[in-house]
């Protein structure tokens, strides 16, 4: 006899019932999933990235935020927390999703969160960090509306630009301290 199949959540039963949660969880695919914590090189390239950004941001209506924000995706049903995403809407003080994500970057999330942010018209590029190599896999969204896949970026001595910062970011200040720098 199989198990039956689990009931799907709506994006607003998961939002009401995650409210009252301690733990942090996701909502992939109409199951909640919670967050697992991550590993000492994905916290460290999520910081220094994080650390990068907040003064290439300064002057802009733009900022950079942790994963403590969720990006909440009405068209698959489902809710993420980038590890960093960069907001250009309005700052809520007390709003626990991202007002209009403009980038969002995945540290070791290659294409699973893809559909996802693919389906947010506000997010002009995705990167995703790899933690094993000094690697950055970009999709930028193009003429069709659709995030499309860029050539990786690898080395220590490469850079990529971000949507809407001027200086292209460093992989050497990315991956600085891990054991590839």
């Amino acid at each position: 006899m199989s198990e039956p199949r689990p009931r799907e959540w709506s994006l607003d039963e998961f939002l009401d019932w995650e409210a009252r949660q301690a733990e942090r969880w996701e909502l992939a695919d109409g199951q909640p999933v919670m967050m697992a914590g991550g590993t000492q090189a994905q916290a460290l390239i999520a910081v220094n990235l994080l650390t990068m950004l907040r003064p290439l941001l300064r002057g802009t209506p733009c900022r950079p935020s942790g994963s403590d924000l969720r990006v909440p995706v009405p068209a698959t049903g489902n809710c993420r927390y980038p590890d960093i995403t960069i907001d250009c809407g309005e700052f809520r003080p007390d709003a626990h999703d991202v007002s209009m994500p403009v980038v969002v970057f995945e540290v070791s999330d290659r294409t699973k969160k893809l559909k996802d942010y693919d389906s947010i018209p506000s997010i002009r590029q995705y990167v995703c960090l790899f933690q094993d190599e000094p690697r950055v896999s970009v999709w930028l969204r193009g003429g069709d509306g659709r995030l499309v896949p860029q050539d990786d970026v690898t080395g220590l001595d490469a850079s990529f630009t971000v949507v809407g910062i001027d200086q292209p970011l460093a992989l050497a200040g990315i991956y600085e301290g891990s054991r590839f720098a």
